[in-house]
């Protein structure tokens, strides 16, 4: 199984499930590099590089 990290999104991205995920949500990224997969209560999210921060951050959705 590939490493786990969590990462906080930073714009609003579309889960597999049609639900969208508002900046500042947490998530965990499998993988590296320009696109990752990422996951939300077992929601697939496929994430660009641009699109997350690695680690938490609790202010993100103030901005």
């Amino acid at each position: 199984m590939p490493a786990q990290r969590l990462g906080t999104l930073l714009v609003p991205v579309p889960g597999l499930s049609g639900t969208t995920y508002p900046p500042g949500t947490t998530v965990t990224v499998r993988g590296r590099g320009a696109t990752v997969d990422a996951f939300v209560d077992g929601d697939w999210l496929p994430l660009a590089w641009w699109e997350f921060s690695d680690g938490l951050r609790e202010d993100i959705a103030d901005r």
